[in-house]
């Protein structure tokens, strides 16, 4: 059997290693109760090792949000985004409102609304902003708050209220760190969540930007269950029980070409 240093030591290595990992796995793996979990992860936690999340960990990188910027964040999978954004924006008609949040998967909706008419964009993203200014068939509109210079959004209190309670939009469009079966949807700044939470209160259909490389990972906060939304735009087919998922939910899956 192993010992409980022996273990945690263990524990710290695989989140090390995948970024993650769920409490339901590390009892199967260790053949342990999930009250033993629960302490190891409280240890770990309190050295440093990892951040817990609802039913599971994943690893404490508290600077690297901070070092990875947006403009670097943009260029990760830039293809597969281009062609998730394109695919996204053809989901908007001539007259509608969206929410565009500040995810870089989301710029790239933006880019592909360039030309159209009709439209109305709330966003709290510095870059959707720039790049809509110069579209004269588009109306832009910035929530306002403070500046996240990382991330060149705004947020805070100011934001969220401006969007809760001054506006309403046909779709809203939005990314996120991971995603988990078991445990739903996952972002990375709770600041950002926040922004989000507020546009789901307020839209009629949320649309969920979600690239394969996220797919069964955690994250830190928490941000929804899978109940709010109602469509997920990603670039390769789904295995069939992520589209028994998403059919229970009906969630309707649109693959980018």
């Amino acid at each position: 059997m192993t010992l409980p240093a022996e273990r945690r030591q263990q524990i710290a290595n695989i989140v090390k290693e995948r970024k993650g990992v769920t409490c339901v796995e590390l009892c199967r793996h260790f053949g342990v109760s999930p009250g033993t979990v629960r302490k190891d992860l409280e240890t770990l936690e309190e050295q440093g090792c990892l951040q817990r999340t609802y039913g599971g960990a994943v690893l404490s990188e508290p600077t690297q949000e901070k070092t990875v910027r947006f403009a670097e964040r943009e260029v990760i999978n830039a293809e597969i985004k281009e062609r998730i954004g394109a695919c996204a924006a053809e989901m908007v008609c001539d007259g509608e409102t969206v929410f565009i949040d500040a995810s870089t998967t989301s710029l790239f909706v933006a880019k592909h609304l360039r030309g159209r008419r009709g439209l109305t964009v709330i966003t709290n993203a510095e870059r959707v902003v720039s790049t809509l200014c110069d579209e004269v068939g588009i109306r832009v509109i910035c929530t306002g708050g403070e500046l996240r210079k990382s991330n060149l959004s705004y947020v805070g209190e100011t934001a969220e209220a401006l969007i809760r309670d001054g506006f309403y939009a046909d779709k809203m469009f939005f990314s996120c760190c991971g995603i988990s079966k078991n445990f739903g949807i996952f972002d990375a700044v709770e600041s950002e969540a926040n922004i989000k939470k507020a546009m789901f209160t307020s839209a009629k259909e949320v649309i969920l930007l979600c690239d394969s490389s996220k797919f069964e990972k955690l994250g830190f906060p928490k941000l929804a269950d899978f109940d709010l939304v109602q469509a997920v735009v990603t670039e390769l087919p789904v295995d069939s029980t992520w589209a028994g998922l998403f059919d229970e939910r009906g969630i309707r899956v649109l693959t980018a070409q």
